[in-house]
């Protein structure tokens, strides 16, 4: 097994740990995340929606709300940390980061 394999299997042993440390407070994140920003359904559409993959225009379409009112949901996603954005071609494209 050379070293690249050794590291791999390691980081994947390292990642299994901390899962299962984490499944307490990862599900009290994703609870103080849905009532702080999810706050509606439309919300919640544009949340999933943020894979890295639309445009700010493109989810607006999907939700039904401007590119703008999907902007300012980004933004204030992305002051929390938890969204970045991702350069596809000419177009940034939000991405969730949990």
């Amino acid at each position: 097994m050379d070293i690249n394999e050794k590291i791999l299997e390691e980081l994947v042993a390292i990642r299994k740990m901390l899962t299962i440390l984490s499944q307490d407070k990862l599900s009290d994140f994703n609870e103080q995340v849905k009532n702080k920003y999810l706050t509606t359904e439309q919300r919640q559409k544009m949340y999933d929606l943020f894979d890295g993959t639309k445009t700010l225009k493109e989810i607006g379409t999907e939700v039904g709300t401007s590119s703008e009112a999907v902007r300012l949901f980004a933004v204030s996603l992305e002051k929390a940390g938890l969204l970045e954005y991702v350069v596809n071609g000419k177009s940034k494209c939000p991405k969730r980061i949990f």
